[in-house]
């Protein structure tokens, strides 16, 4: 007898109205920049210009275009090697990723387009949950790693 008072209690029919209410606080302003507490990581405009990390005794500089950087767009990554190194003896290579959050394997492989200029091509994908903070590991062979946090557009 509880169980059918429960079911006259909540109609079916008040069950779209609960995914509506639950779609809308899970897409809520809070929900989308719930993210903030990554935004502090941040550690480059590239909206703005080109980002630099020095390794050892090598400046690593990623530049993204078009500008400003927006997901779902072809994006052009270019990485240039400034310092006392010497050319790498394979190109480097970006792994695109969220702080936080495994969004699936995105790499952007480089190829030469001059000394000790790399450059490649890829997409940033929107995350459902609407954060926009991505992190590009540039990985230069025989050298290192260096990490560029970066607010995307959507």
């Amino acid at each position: 007898m509880i169980r059918i008072q429960l079911i006259n209690r909540f109609p079916i029919r008040t069950f779209p109205l609960f995914l509506l209410i639950s779609f809308i606080l899970y897409c809520s302003p809070v929900t989308i920049h719930a993210d903030n507490g990554y935004r502090k990581l941040i550690n480059c405009d590239l909206h703005d210009e080109a980002c630099v990390h020095r390794v050892d005794d090598t400046d690593i500089i990623l530049e993204v275009k078009p500008r400003p950087v927006r997901a779902m767009k072809d994006l052009v990554f270019t990485v240039t090697l400034s310092g006392n190194s010497e050319s790498p003896k394979s190109p480097p290579y970006i792994d695109l990723n969220m702080p936080g959050m495994d969004m699936g394997p995105n790499r952007v492989k480089m190829n030469p387009v001059g000394e000790n200029v790399y450059e490649g091509k890829g997409v940033i994908v929107k995350c459902p949950s609407g954060h926009r903070v991505w992190r590009a590991t540039v990985t230069v062979p025989d050298l290192g790693k260096a990490e560029f946090i970066f607010d995307v557009i959507y």
